[in-house]
C-alpha cells in the first residue's frame, strides 16, 4: 500500500500520522543526486520560459529538512536521514571554482548522513576529492573503488557503515559506476580501479547481513535507473546475471534485481527523476532517483516495524510523488543557509555576470544529431584554430540558452568542465573511422562543424557513413585535414579510444579552454542566429557511391 498527502499538509501531517504509534516509527529519507553545484537559486525556465519561477536550491531544501526534523523531535517518534549518490559540485561557478568546497560546507551545514562519489567528483583529480572527503562531517562510502597498489578500498572512503536508529541496525554501502574509468582523464583517477558494481555490492551486502548483523541495507549507487521504466524492466527480464557480469557494468535497476539483500537503493548519474519509487518485483528493493542540478529534493517515508525491524510500508508525502520541486513561493529558503550561499555567489560569480552577446534563436541541444547549441560550440572550436573540421561529444555540452542576452555565466553552465582545444592532422580515411566509432550500435554520433554526414543504421558497424562532405566537397581518403577536438576526447574517453593511437608528437594541446573559444565567438558574431544546416542526416535506405567508398578500404591506414 502507498498513501499520498496534499502539499498543503506536507510538513505536519506526515509526522502526525505516526504520533503515538508503538509498533512502528517513520523514517524520513531525504535524498539528492547529481546536484552538480546546484545549491544556489536558479530560474525554472522549463516551467515558464518567459516568466520562470525561482527555485530556492539548497536553502529551500534546508528549510524543508529543518522543519521535518523539528516535527519529528516534537512528536517523539521517528527519525530522518539525508543521503546523496554523487556528482556533487561540478557544474556551477560556485561548485567548480570553489573546487567543491562550498558544496561540502553546505552539506555539512544541513547534516548529510552519507554520500557516494560520482564520476564527475573526480574531475579535478582524486587528490581534490580526497580533500573534500576529509573536510566532510559525513562519511563517503563506496565498496568498488580500490587502490591498485594495496588492493584495498581507496583510503578516504569507507566500504560500508552501520547506524542504529531506534533499535534498528541499518547498514549503508555504495558503488560508483565503472564507467568512471573511461569517462575521466587517466591522471584524475591514477592509481585507482573501479570493480564491477554487482559482485562488489553483493560481497559487501553479505558482510553487512552476516557479520554486522544489520536489519536493513541501504545502498547508494552512482549509476542510473533507466530513462523509461517499463522499457528498462522489459530489457531486464531478457537479461541474465552472467550477461551483466560479462558486460562489465550495471544500471541501478539491474543492481536492485541481481544483488540480494538490499532494502532501499538510491540511484543517480542520468538526471532522470522517478516521481514514484520503482520496486523490484523479485527482491522488493525500493529504488529512488531524483532529477539533477539541485532543483528537487527527494523525500520518502519508510514505516519501520519495531518488532520485526523491517520496512512495513512506505509513503510519499507530496500529492504528486516523492520529488519536491523547490519553488521559493512554496518552500521559503532557510535564512541562514541562504545568507551563506549568497556569500559564495558573491565570491565566485564576480565578473561572470557580464553580457557578452545576444542570440535571436534558442540555443538548444538534442538527443542525437545536429542542434543549435552543438553547432555554436563546434563552430567556435573550428574558427578559433582555423581548422577544417571540429567535433566534440554531446555529454560535454550541459545546458541550453534561450533567446536574449548571453553572459559568461551562461557559457559556463553550457561548458562547465574546463576542457581545452586540441588540434591534430588526420587523413580523410582516419577521420571517417573516428565518426564511424560514434555510430556503432546505438551510439548517437558527435557534435560537428565543417562537414555534413549521411548515415544508414541498417549497414554494418564501421560502414554506416554513406556520404561525408567537408567544406562542401566529398571527403578524400588520402587528403590531410586539420581537425580540432577536446583534450577529454583525445584521452580516449566517450568511446573514442581510437584517438589514443595518434602519436603524441602529432597532437597540439593549445591550452585554450573550449568555453573561452565560445565566449570569443559569441562576442564576435553577436547577435547570433543559428539555424540547422543538415550536418547530420539519417537515411536507412541510402547506399554509398561505390567509387567514393572504395578509397576507404585500406585497413592498415593510420592517422597520417
Amino acid at each position: 500500500m502507498k498513501k499520498s498527502l496534499s502539499l498543503l499538509i506536507l510538513l505536519t501531517t506526515v509526522i502526525a500520522l505516526f504520533a503515538g504509534e508503538n509498533r512502528t516509527f517513520p523514517l524520513h529519507v531525504f535524498f539528492t543526486n547529481d546536484v552538480h553545484g546546484g545549491i544556489i537559486e536558479q530560474k525554472a525556465d522549463f516551467l515558464n520560459p518567459e516568466f520562470p519561477p525561482t527555485l530556492g536550491g539548497g536553502a529551500s531544501a534546508a528549510a524543508i529538512i529543518k522543519k521535518v526534523r523539528e516535527q519529528v523531535k516534537k512528536s517523539g517518534n521517528g527519525a530522518t536521514l539525508l543521503i546523496d549518490s554523487g556528482d556533487i559540485f561540478q557544474g556551477t561557478l560556485v561548485g567548480t571554482l570553489s573546487k567543491g568546497k562550498a558544496v561540502v560546507e553546505y552539506m555539512n551545514k544541513i547534516g548529510y548522513d552519507a554520500c557516494v562519489p560520482g564520476n564527475h567528483d573526480f574531475d579535478l583529480g582524486k587528490d581534490n576529492l580526497k580533500k573534500l572527503i576529509e573536510m566532510s562531517n559525513f562519511p563517503w562510502i563506496s565498496c568498488n573503488i580500490i587502490n591498485k597498489k594495496t588492493g584495498q578500498i581507496w583510503e578516504p572512503l569507507r566500504p560500508y557503515l552501520v547506524k542504529e536508529i531506534d533499535g534498528v541496525r541499518i547498514g549503508f554501502t555504495g558503488a560508483t559506476t565503472v564507467g568512471t574509468e573511461y569517462m575521466s582523464f587517466p591522471k584524475n583517477i591514477e592509481g585507482l580501479h573501479f570493480l564491477p558494481e554487482i559482485p562488489s555490492l553483493q560481497k559487501t551486502v553479505n558482510i553487512l547481513r552476516e557479520k554486522e548483523k544489520v536489519d536493513l541495507v541501504f545502498v547508494l549507487v552512482h549509476t542510473g535507473l533507466p530513462y523509461d521504466e517499463e522499457k528498462g524492466y522489459q530489457e531486464l527480464q531478457q537479461t541474465t546475471y552472467d550477461e551483466v557480469l560479462k558486460r562489465g557494468y550495471a544500471n541501478a535497476m539491474e543492481i536492485a534485481h541481481f544483488v540480494k539483500g538490499i532494502d532501499l537503493l538510491l540511484a543517480g548519474h542520468i538526471h532522470k527523476g522517478y516521481r514514484e519509487p520503482w520496486v523490484d518485483p523479485v527482491n522488493h528493493t525500493i529504488c529512488l532517483q531524483n532529477y539533477g542540478n539541485g532543483g528537487n529534493l527527494g523525500w520518502i517515508v519508510l514505516d519501520i516495524d519495531r518488532p520485526t525491524r523491517s520496512i512495513a510500508d512506505f509513503y510519499t508525502p507530496a500529492a504528486d510523488g516523492m520529488l519536491l520541486l523547490l519553488q521559493e513561493d512554496e518552500f521559503w529558503p532557510d535564512t541562514s543557509v541562504a545568507a551563506y550561499l549568497r556569500e559564495q555567489q558573491k565570491k565566485y560569480e564576480k565578473g561572470f555576470e557580464e553580457v557578452i552577446g545576444y542570440t535571436e534563436t534558442a540555443l538548444t541541444r538534442a538527443g542525437v544529431g545536429e542542434a543549435p547549441m552543438y553547432d555554436l560550440v563546434t563552430d567556435a572550436m573550428r574558427e578559433r584554430l582555423d581548422a577544417d573540421f571540429a567535433f566534440t561529444n554531446f555529454g560535454g555540452i550541459r545546458a541550453d540558452l534561450k533567446i536574449g542576452p548571453i553572459t559568461k555565466q551562461d557559457i559556463f553552465k553550457v561548458l562547465p568542465f574546463g576542457n581545452q582545444l586540441v588540434e591534430f592532422k588526420a587523413s580523410g580515411r582516419f577521420l571517417k573511422k573516428i565518426l564511424e566509432e560514434k555510430l556503432k550500435g546505438n551510439r548517437r554520433g558527435l557534435a560537428i562543424s565543417g562537414g555534413k554526414i549521411v548515415y544508414n543504421r541498417n549497414l554494418p558497424d564501421g560502414h554506416r557513413i554513406v556520404q561525408f562532405f567537408i567544406d562542401g566537397k566529398p571527403l578524400q581518403a588520402d587528403k590531410i585535414y586539420r581537425v580540432v577536438t577536446t583534450d577529454y576526447l583525445m584521452e580516449g574517453n566517450s568511446g573514442l579510444e581510437i584517438l589514443t593511437t595518434i602519436p603524441q608528437e602529432k597532437v597540439a594541446y593549445t591550452g585554450i579552454l573550449v568555453r573561452e573559444a565560445v565566449i570569443e565567438y559569441v562576442k564576435k558574431h553577436s547577435p547570433l542566429r543559428i539555424e540547422l544546416q543538415g550536418r547530420w542526416k539519417k537515411n536507412d535506405h541510402a547506399q554509398p557511391d561505390p567509387q567514393w567508398i572504395r578509397q576507404f578500404e585500406d585497413p592498415q591506414a593510420s592517422a597520417r
